[in-house]
């Protein structure tokens, strides 16, 4: 559902819709410094480390471009029967990625809203809006951060909805629930509010899909990806990834130790009788008989 030009993120807009496989998001951000720069609506966030592509999604691989706060938030959330609109939050997060091959870009959006709860993500984003308060407060202003900073950390571990904007800028939105938004507290929302203007930005969308597996955070490699249609689904298509280790063939592969044993234990008892039988057809025969009697008389 989109209204006033902006798509609502909550499971009421998102209904039965899921996308578990076609939105499968795979990442492992590097650690790296940044540069921030104040553009009045926004605060700009350009990494070192953007040569990498280290995001696998929907099949394609993507490098970072940029990381945007701004406050309020882009995004609506919560919108319910009585309030289909939902509401924006203090501020969101939007990391740009850019497609290795081709395709649409991405953003990965994050809500933030004001608590007094914190953790490894609101701690590193309290010090960056500290940093640009104290060096880059004014429009124009930009300070290098130099304290390897990783997204890994500001990446929630949790489901997510995903849609493709419908505004012909052909962007896909990977966009966190409310529920898992990013904390700051009063003072930290304060000075973002401070330093930078709202940013009216519609966020049009066809469709609103949720994927209740969220991200994966594994090593982004050189793996093999094969497209899959589910039955019975629509155009959702799944990334398999076989690693490249070499295998050998193994005939006991998949049985039993116990059945291996009991095996080996036949063909020994074949074997043993076999050669039983043998020594006594062979002493069946009369000149093998005398043969063996003259050598025990000379023995004697």
């Amino acid at each position: 559902m989109t209204t006033n030009n902006n798509i609502d993120i909550s499971k009421y807009t998102a209904g039965n819709n899921t996308c578990d496989l076609k939105c499968a998001y795979n990442f492992d951000y590097p650690e790296t410094n940044l540069v921030a720069t104040n553009n009045g609506i926004m605060i700009n966030c350009i990494f070192d480390n953007n040569t990498s592509t280290p995001v696998v999604y929907n099949q394609q691989k993507y490098s970072v471009a940029s990381m945007m706060i701004v406050s309020p938030s882009i995004h609506f959330f919560n919108g319910n029967q009585t309030n289909p609109a939902g509401a924006q939050t203090n501020a969101e997060i939007i990391i740009n990625h850019t497609p290795a091959v081709s395709g649409n870009s991405l953003a990965v959006c994050i809500p933030i809203i004001q608590s007094n709860d914190t953790n490894e993500a609101s701690n590193l984003l309290t010090n960056l809006i500290q940093s640009v308060s104290n060096s880059a407060n004014q429009q124009g202003q930009q300070v290098n951060i130099n304290s390897n900073i990783s997204l890994n950390t500001i990446i929630p571990k949790q489901p997510f909805y995903s849609y493709t904007s419908s505004d012909g800028n052909n962007t896909d939105f990977i966009v966190f629930d409310i529920s898992d938004a990013i904390g700051l507290n009063s003072n930290s929302i304060t000075s973002l509010q401070q330093m930078i203007s709202p940013f009216s930005l519609p966020t049009p969308g066809n469709g609103l899909f949720y994927n209740k597996n969220g991200p994966n955070h594994s090593n982004i490699g050189d793996g093999i990806y094969i497209q899959c249609n589910p039955v019975g689904a629509s155009k959702d298509k799944v990334a398999v990834e076989y690693s490249k280790n070499s295998s050998s063939f193994d005939i006991f592969s998949g049985i039993n130790e116990n059945v291996i044993k009991i095996i080996l234990q036949i063909l020994f008892v074949v074997l043993v009788f076999g050669v039983l039988v043998f020594i006594f057809m062979w002493l069946r025969k009369p000149s093998n008989v005398a043969q063996v009697a003259a050598a025990v008389g000379k023995t004697d």
